[in-house]
């Protein structure tokens, strides 16, 4: 396992489907998760069973690991063996960023990416690489990529989500039955929500219809999920806001804190409203109920959602046929 950004290369302090997903394979199989070199050749990547790699906005200053990454993916490109994952918490970045990528590569060699691990070396040896991974974005099949679900939502809602992927190429997982805790009862005073993006052009608006503000669920760039956790913890409520410029829904590890804490959620209530009633709670509803109307609400919630997600034998054994399977296929 490797990736474009530092943490698809280590295992942090925080959650992300990455992570997930390698705990998961690691009950099954011996997981290697280091950075991607360039020194690689396709044959030390053959020997390996699968190759997953981690996807950024190659674009995205995030994309710290992303010249060792991309010369994985040349390699790889057309092996039944890679698996992409898409581990980003705005996917909507992607289509413009692959999009420029696809058009000019060499632009990643641009001077404001110069502190990007191996920079200078790829900079010298790897033009050739971004040109023929660029080509075969644009005219082979796209690699068949893991991406997180949530229960209320279909592969055709993944791909017009994603746009660069299509819908025969994504292996939508549910990985959620691994981060799922028996809920507690958090705080017995409860004020403000908890609100996972205060930038939000859908929360701006949200905000001006609500009395309670805004209590952000992360003080800095870098996400902390302690601090997240006790915030939704003594707040009233969490906003999970939709998906910049497509108005959609994605996974996000708040969610399943917010189920865990007891904390009712608002969210994109299209999304979700077929899913269960209390799903599709508004915000300022939320707000004028009593505590244990709320506390209803967030139980409502939990049971519904956690009723929905696949077991821990189920993702763990879809995951490891999965992969035993990619083993099988021809080239």
């Amino acid at each position: 396992m490797t990736g474009m950004s530092s943490s698809h290369c280590s295992i942090g302090k925080n959650v992300s489907f990455f992570s997930t997903l390698h705990e998961i394979i690691s009950e099954f199989a011996e997981v290697t998760i280091c950075d991607p070199k360039l020194s690689w050749t396709r044959a030390d990547l053959q020997n390996y069973d699968a190759v997953i790699v981690g996807m950024v906005p190659p674009t995205a200053l995030s994309a710290n690991k992303i010249y060792g990454a991309l010369h994985v993916l040349d390699l790889m490109y057309e092996s039944p063996k890679l698996r992409l994952v898409v581990d980003s918490p705005q996917v909507w970045q992607f289509n413009n960023s692959l999009g420029s990528f696809k058009r000019n590569p060499t632009q990643i060699f641009n001077e404001l990416y110069a502190n990007r691990k191996n920079y200078d070396l790829a900079k010298s040896t790897k033009y050739d690489t971004a040109s023929s991974l660029a080509d075969k974005m644009v005219n082979l099949p796209w690699p068949k990529t893991y991406v997180p679900t949530l229960p209320w939502k279909t592969s055709a809602d993944l791909a017009a989500s994603l746009r660069f992927v299509s819908e025969d190429r994504l292996i939508p997982l549910s990985v959620d039955s691994y981060l799922l805790t028996p809920a507690t009862s958090g705080s017995a005073v409860r004020t403000g929500w908890a609100v996972d993006n205060v930038k939000s052009k859908w929360w701006t608006k949200l905000a001006d219809t609500l009395r309670d503000g805004a209590r952000p669920l992360v003080s800095t760039t870098r996400p902390d999920d302690a601090l997240a956790l006790s915030t939704m913890e003594s707040s009233l409520g969490a906003v999970i806001a939709p998906q910049d410029r497509i108005a959609s829904t994605w996974w996000s590890y708040r969610y399943i804190q917010a189920l865990n804490s007891s904390t009712p959620i608002a969210t994109y209530w299209q999304d979700c409203q077929e899913f269960d009633p209390s799903w599709a709670k508004l915000a300022y509803q939320i707000e004028d109920m009593h505590p244990y109307e709320r506390a209803q609400v967030a139980a409502d919630q939990y049971r519904i959602y956690s009723a929905s997600v696949p077991t821990k034998p189920q993702i763990k054994d879809f995951i490891e046929n999965d992969l035993k399977n990619s083993t099988k296929e021809k080239i």
